[in-house]
């Protein structure tokens, strides 16, 4: 039975009405935060004025923070990505620049910066967004891939011939990894494949195991592996007696490469 969940045709998503609203009033704020340190470094030019110009900042930086997280909003893909990282940092110099040269502070470089700031922004929005439509497609486009695989592919017979890169720990679900390459036929001709594969303890591959690989018939070598019956106790894992408890120290043993 195929499991396989192919997300949706990525779309870009939109902001809310009420974000937008909340994002511009951030936006106002941060524009103040500079403007207001400005004003108050230049009528107050002691160490009182660049406290106070220190706070209008820092209010500014707080207003940006707060207004990027309204801005991203929940949701699986945190809101809109071009608010990112990148989108916003530019966003917020352009603001609070822009605010403190209109208050006077700066002058014509600090205003050109803010300009540089604000031109940059756009670029990295439209670079974030093919980012992430792209990321979205790729992910879309591999899961289609293993449902094809899984529902349409060819099934042939395999055989374990390695079996290297034991894990030494369990994974939440009490499953061990290790690589196998297996060998099987596909189009007339011999193959080998080298795939990671998770099993539980009591069913550690070994080489000459049984295995299933499928694929499709354009593609032979980009296969999925299965073993046979993982999750049945093998009967050399089996304790010896009925109802005799599992030796640790020999389950332990097998957890590790015997380098069979």
């Amino acid at each position: 039975m195929d499991d396989t969940v192919v997300p949706d045709e990525p779309r870009w998503p939109g902001l809310s009405g009420g974000r937008w609203v909340g994002a511009g009033c951030f936006a106002v704020l941060v524009a103040a935060g500079g403007f207001g340190a400005a004003r108050a470094h230049l009528s107050q030019p002691t160490a009182e004025g660049w406290v106070v110009a220190g706070l209008a900042l820092f209010g500014a930086f707080l207003a940006f923070v707060f207004g990027q997280l309204v801005a991203r909003g929940g949701g699986p893909d945190g809101g809109v990505p071009v608010f990112g990282a990148g989108t916003a940092v530019l966003a917020g110099v352009a603001l609070g620049a822009g605010g403190a040269a209109a208050g006077g502070w700066g002058g014509r470089p600090l205003a050109a910066v803010a300009l540089l700031a604000a031109a940059g922004a756009v670029p990295a929005a439209r670079h974030s967004r093919r980012w992430w439509l792209a990321d979205r497609t790729a992910q879309r486009e591999a899961a289609l891939l293993e449902r094809r695989i899984r529902t349409e592919g060819e099934a042939v017979r395999a055989t374990v011939v390695k079996v290297a890169g034991i894990s030494e720990e369990p994974n939440h679900e009490g499953r061990y990894w290790a690589t196998l390459t297996v060998r099987y036929e596909a189009g007339g001709a011999e193959r080998s494949a080298e795939r990671p594969l998770s099993f539980p303890a009591h069913s550690r591959p070994r080489p000459g195991d049984p295995a299933t690989v499928r694929f499709l018939p354009a593609a032979p070598a980009d296969v999925r592996l299965e073993l046979d019956d993982p999750d049945a106790p093998r009967e050399a894992d089996a304790p010896q007696g009925a109802g005799a408890p599992r030796n640790a120290d020999a389950l332990a043993e097998r957890r590790l490469p015997d380098g069979s």
